[in-house]
């Protein structure tokens, strides 16, 4: 998802995604403020875990790597973060030339033809750069691409065209398994008739392809076309040559068209940089000359729209970045703060950054990073989208911002307060237990004499089992002749005495305070 690093790669929005892995355009951060936007090419989670596709993209990765020419998408690095393998590829502004071509199609033409051999000369050389490729020692790597199609030649806005995509090239020492029996990889209706015939591959193989792309460029139409894959096949390896042109393209023209599709190897051209030197005289010869401006003025012409949806998108995802490192900053000040317990505001001296004034400033400061994330994240149609996720149309480009929650952290000495409080607490209450002092009677008569009893003899274990008197009423002496009433009276206000009591009582009478 947009902000997820891969080592220095900071993702910003999807762009791409094909069989077997995802495009995403990234910016390489460094020192002093550098910053370089790349694309990041990931193999899909769901062949994360195949070890023939982990080749195959270690082998696209070893190969491209040391292709340096104006005309091959420059591989920089190669990576791997949490068990995710991971290409960082040179950045072009482009389309695919299928998009370019579909766009002109729906426009009722088609590309002109300066400005298709100009694009196929520039492919015939960044394929020539491949094929040159040679080991320390000097010996060719024998490196043949095997997918050259309209899906895998960019051209950037600059009128440039690139070769992408080496992920099934043959390489005479490549680690991953060679064509696998019954199974053909690349696109049929642009492959060699050895390709399809499963025969040994040189550079040839890919100057039929791009045979097969002028072709359809210069008519509209492929030069073998079936109804489904078999019948395409069937036309590929049949050994009869294409339609002709129509008469409109110049003969010089078509004489390369007609050499690069020729089904016998020897008889086409012999490498990719004799057909981009062929291709140039026919330019010259048919006064087709065209330069990469000219390529730049027509994706300008029919690729405005495309552009500038993807300069949107791009402009969106690095605002969308740039907010969430504000808000990453903030809460790291707040953190900062709340852990060193002093409020960062001048003249508080709080401690635990009680001020409230403090607290609004933060909470104002994160209230305003997260309105203006929901501002980035606008749809270009004013619309937001549910779960603080926004989209912007560019193939399968996506931009989802998510706003990280500020931490809410608890004072550390809040729990050392509350058990210092309980303990307190009970210590107070067993102090008052044992000082309490005994009820006073109070009565309206006089005050009443009391007798002090005397010790009553200790019961012996037979006599264990008789009732014992739990007090000794004290009486007034004045009279042994008192009324009843008065005797009542008197023992109303009488003062219970505790005695000893024996075992058996002792065990079944427990004060509630016993064993605190």
């Amino acid at each position: 998802m947009p902000g997820y690093r891969l080592d220095r790669y900071e993702l910003l929005c999807p762009i791409a995604q094909g069989g077997m892995a995802t495009v995403w355009i990234a910016r390489l951060r460094g020192k002093h403020g550098f910053e370089k936007l790349v694309a990041i090419k990931m193999i899909l989670p769901s062949f994360a875990q195949d070890d023939q596709f982990q080749r195959m993209f270690l082998d696209e990765a070893g190969i491209a790597s040391r292709i340096e020419h104006a005309n091959v998408a420059q591989i920089l690095d190669l990576g791997e973060e949490h068990g995710v393998l991971y290409l960082a590829m040179e950045w072009v502004d482009g389309d695919a030339l299928s998009k370019l071509q579909r766009a002109v199609e729906r426009k009722g033409g088609l590309i002109p033809p300066g400005i298709a051999l100009r694009l196929m000369a520039d492919a015939c050389g960044g394929l020539h750069a491949a094929h040159e490729l040679r080991r320390r020692d000097g010996e060719t790597m024998g490196v043949v691409h095997r997918d050259v199609s309209p899906q895998n030649i960019l051209v950037s806005t600059r009128g440039v065209a690139k070769v992408i995509d080496f992920g099934i090239a043959k390489a005479r020492d490549r680690v991953a398994e060679d064509t696998n029996a019954g199974m053909l990889k690349g696109k049929i209706r642009y492959m060699a008739p050895e390709q399809a015939l499963g025969k040994p591959l040189d550079a040839r193989a890919d100057v039929w392809a791009v045979g097969a792309m002028l072709y359809q460029l210069l008519s509209g139409k492929l030069p073998f076309d079936g109804e489904n894959e078999i019948a395409t096949l069937h036309l590929v390896t049949s050994g009869r040559p294409p339609l002709p042109l129509p008469l409109t393209v110049h003969s010089a023209v078509s004489g390369v068209v007609r050499r690069a599709l020729t089904h016998s190897v020897d008889n086409r051209f012999a490498s990719a940089a004799e057909m981009q030197a062929a291709i140039e005289s026919a330019m010259v010869e048919a006064k087709l000359v065209t330069s990469s401006s000219d390529v730049a003025a027509f994706m300008r012409e029919h690729m405005a729209d495309r552009a500038k949806k993807r300069k949107e998108t791009l402009d969106l995802a690095l605002s969308a970045a740039a907010q969430r490192a504000k808000v990453t900053e903030v809460l790291r000040k707040a953190g900062e703060d709340s852990a060193s317990g002093v409020s960062s505001k001048s003249g508080t001296g709080q401690l635990g950054g009680t001020d409230p004034g403090y607290a609004t400033v933060m909470q104002g400061s994160t209230s305003d990073l997260r309105a203006a994330i929901g501002r980035a994240a606008m749809t270009p149609s004013g619309v937001r989208p549910p779960q603080e996720t926004s989209s912007a149309t560019l193939g399968s480009a996506a931009v989802v911002s998510p706003v990280p929650s500020a931490p809410r952290k608890r004072p550390r000495y809040l729990p050392w307060m509350a058990a210092a409080g309980l303990l307190i607490f009970g210590i107070v209450a067993v102090f008052m237990r044992q000082t309490k002092p005994p009820p006073h009677a109070t009565a309206a008569t006089p005050p009443i004499a009391v007798s002090t009893p005397t010790a009553a003899p200790e019961p012996t274990p037979a006599a264990s089992s008789a009732p014992l008197p739990t007090s000794i009423s004290a009486t007034t002496s004045a009279t042994t002749s008192t009324s009843t009433s008065r005797t009542s009276t008197s023992t109303s206000h009488t003062k219970p005495l505790p005695l000893k009591p024996d075992a058996s009582t002792a065990a079944k009478h427990h004060r509630v305070d016993d064993g605190f």
